[in-house]
């Protein structure tokens, strides 16, 4: 370094403002005897009795090229500049602010301003528009005839403002402004040499898809072919997002970020199930949903319903309420034996959970109903329970469960408690296989699940006691009316009534299909 270069150094290091302003405007440059070192020349500009010049923000604005700008949050900068005269500001003020797709009156202004003052870009911009070739001095919106006259020039490095523009727009910009940022950042990224513009612009094209779908705008407008070979891209490489897009693509599942018409020459059902397969697998979990509906009609080429079932039961296992829901109505309509009623019904209730409402109708076509004032009921429970406590939890049980009397007074709560309801055991004091068989019995609410649990708790803790108060079935049985009578109760107040034919319909699926025929259908249409 010159004499004269380090005593200038020394006289901006004493707080000098003009030699702060010169030493910082050498080191963006890298001129005069100093090596180019942005971080350096921002300090010496960004001192107390610099920051705030005018001549400070015209050195940054016309020093840095436009991405430099942008990387380093200096668009205040930029603007202070521009109003301040500077046609380099002017102009690359006026480019990001059309590249962002915001403000389009604005930034026809700002190049109109610095094409009046000479800059040879702003004035080529105002020769493409008044040439029909484009129009972003009007309306903001960028020409291929434009671009390309300014894609060379090194103080914009418009790729990389592009990009920049793009990622505004995905994370959290206006969404109107994401066709306009896409489609310049495509028309710009077209370089297959430029590996690394193009390796930071596919993950952004992904997510500006995945932002378009959340907002409910099309991508009107991008061109749609190049898009989709860059969203494969991605998913080569694992990217889910794009896996996901693409899957519903060409398997013509309605993706709000694209124009249902634009994507009916597409269609490849073959490839969007591999499509739709890899985004699941990633971890898009509404992607197996998709892949039961067109793995499960006949009408497609990739109908297979082994494989529809597989993929129900994956979208089920991950939680989603539409798939626990229609795995729960096929398993209980297949139903032949308890186990099978018992692992429907747990999908039912968890759909039910999530506040499906043709599950909860589901589950409520498998419990009896039991008539009768619950104002009533509340006080007949009470004084039961002052001389009878073992009682009075069956008739709870009976009347939040709908069952029947002999149901009622031969469950076991400790051993037929179920996350989901109640198991009704065998009745080994019952010869008529109908009445005897076993039944699984779901809770409707989160009341009837609690004096499940407190039932359980209660019959397990005193067992031994329990068994030696109530006795077999025969002394409940006289108990039970012993009471009734000294109260004047009515059976009809806590057990429902059911014929031998009824109960075998709630034990067998295809029975019960018939006869709940009606919610069936909606919850599988659903």
């Amino acid at each position: 370094m010159r004499r004269q270069d380090i005593q200038l150094l020394a006289t901006a290091r004493q707080g000098d403002a003009a030699a702060r302003c010169e030493v910082g405007r050498r080191y963006l440059l890298g001129v005069d005897g100093f090596p180019r070192h942005v971080a350096s020349g921002l300090d010496h500009l960004a001192q107390p009795n610099t920051r705030d010049l005018p001549q400070a923000a015209r050195i940054i604005a016309e020093s840095l090229p436009l991405a430099e700008l942008l990387d380093n949050g200096l668009e205040s900068a930029l603007q202070r500049a521009a109003q301040d005269g500077s046609a380099a500001a002017q102009l690359k003020l006026g480019i990001w602010l059309s590249l962002q797709g915001v403000r389009p009156a604005e930034a026809g202004d700002w190049l109109a301003a610095a094409a009046r003052q000479g800059n040879p870009h702003a004035m080529q911009a105002i020769a493409d528009e008044k040439s029909g070739h484009g129009s972003l001095p009007a309306v903001g919106m960028a020409s291929h005839a434009w671009l390309d006259a300014l894609r060379a020039v090194p103080s914009l490095q418009l790729p990389a403002v592009a990009l920049l523009a793009l990622a505004r727009a995905v994370e959290g910009g206006s969404a109107a402004a994401l066709p306009r940022a896409l489609g310049t950042a495509m028309q710009l990224i077209d370089d297959p040499a430029d590996a690394e513009a193009r390796a930071r612009f596919a993950p952004l094209a992904a997510r500006a898809v995945q932002r378009a779908e959340q907002e409910g705008r099309p991508l009107a407008g991008v061109a749609l072919r190049p898009l989709m070979d860059i969203l494969e891209q991605r998913a080569g490489q694992g990217d889910r997002i794009a896996s996901y897009a693409l899957g519903r693509v060409f398997c013509g599942i309605e993706c709000a970020a694209f124009d249902a018409a634009a994507v009916a020459e597409l269609q490849n059902m073959r490839r969007g199930a591999a499509f739709l397969l890899r985004a699941a697998d990633a971890g898009q979990d509404e992607a197996w949903l998709h892949l039961y509906r067109v793995h499960s009609d006949h009408r497609l080429s990739v109908a297979n319903p082994q494989m529809a079932r597989f993929f129900l039961e994956k979208a089920a296992l991950r939680g989603q309420a539409e798939a626990q829901r229609k795995l729960g109505a096929l398993l209980l309509r297949e139903a032949a034996s308890l186990p099978e009623s018992e692992q429907a019904i747990h999908w039912l209730h968890q759909a039910a959970a999530q506040r499906d409402e043709p599950a909860a109708e589901l589950l409520k076509s498998l419990v009896l109903p039991v008539p009768g004032d619950e104002d009533e009921a509340a006080e007949a429970l009470q004084q039961v329970g002052r001389s009878d406590p073992w009682l009075a939890v069956r008739l709870q049980l009976a009347r939040l469960f709908g069952l029947t009397r002999l149901e009622a007074l031969c469950i076991d709560p400790a051993e037929g408690l179920r996350p989901w309801g109640l198991v009704v055991g065998r009745n080994p004091f019952i010869t008529q296989a109908r009445l005897a068989a076993p039944r699984a019995v779901p809770a409707l609410s989160a009341a009837a699940l609690e004096a499940a649990r407190r039932a359980a708790s209660l019959f397990g803790q005193g067992r031994g006691q329990g068994e030696g108060a109530e006795g077999d079935l025969r002394k409940r049985s006289a108990r039970q009316r012993r009471v009734f009578e000294r109260h004047g109760l009515e059976e009809e107040l806590f057990f429902a009534e059911a014929s031998s034919m009824t109960l075998e319909a709630l034990r067998l699926g295809p029975k019960w299909a018939f006869r709940a025929r009606q919610p069936l259908q909606a919850a599988l249409a659903a």
